[in-house]
This record gives structure tokens, sequence and C-alpha cells, in this order.
């Protein structure tokens, strides 16, 4: 099991590019802020860009100090596939992934 981590931007930020095939068993997003921010999260497919056909959370909010936790079911991810996410401001959310390769 391997971690990755990355602070969500108002861009396309990636949280994390699989190299090989890899499961990712959960994601954490918290709101370090005092106001609450939202949240899209994308699945790229490798060659692809962030679009709305591959958004799987559409702006999700997340309270002050709170943590959204995606864990119910594992995204399998092949060479090069990733997990971006975009906020409604930048440097407030901050992102830890849990994958391992398989």
């Amino acid at each position: 099991m391997a971690i990755a981590q990355a602070t969500i931007g108002t861009g396309a930020t990636t949280v994390y590019t699989s190299s090989g095939e890899s499961a990712v068993t959960a994601i954490f997003f918290m709101n370090d802020n005092a106001s609450a921010r939202t949240l899209d999260l994308h699945v790229v497919k490798s060659g692809d860009t962030l679009a709305a056909t591959n958004k799987i959370v559409k702006t999700i909010t997340i309270d002050p100090a709170d943590t959204y936790v995606i864990n119910t079911e594992k995204i399998i991810l092949a060479n090069g596939d990733m997990i971006q996410a975009v906020a409604s401001v930048g440097s407030s959310i901050h992102a830890t992934l849990s994958h391992v390769d398989i």
C-alpha cells in the first residue's frame, strides 16, 4: 500500500497518476479553511483531459475543518490513468490517496 498527496487548486490538479495497473483504495479530501469549499473529482484515462464525461463527484461541499472520504469501492486504473480534482478556492483542500499496485 502506498499514498499520494496533493493540495487541490482551482485548475486540474493531479492527485495521482497510475504507473502500471493500480487500485485506489481510499481518498480523503480535508478542508483546512474556515469557510466551506467545493470540489469536483475526475477519473481521467491516459491521454484524455479533464471533462464532464470523466467527472465522478460534482460540486461536493466540504465544510470548514471537515473531511470527505471515498472508500466504499476501489477505483482500478491502467498505466497513465489519473485522479484529478478541482477546488472552488485553491490551497484550502488537501488530498491523501491510498493505492496498491495490482
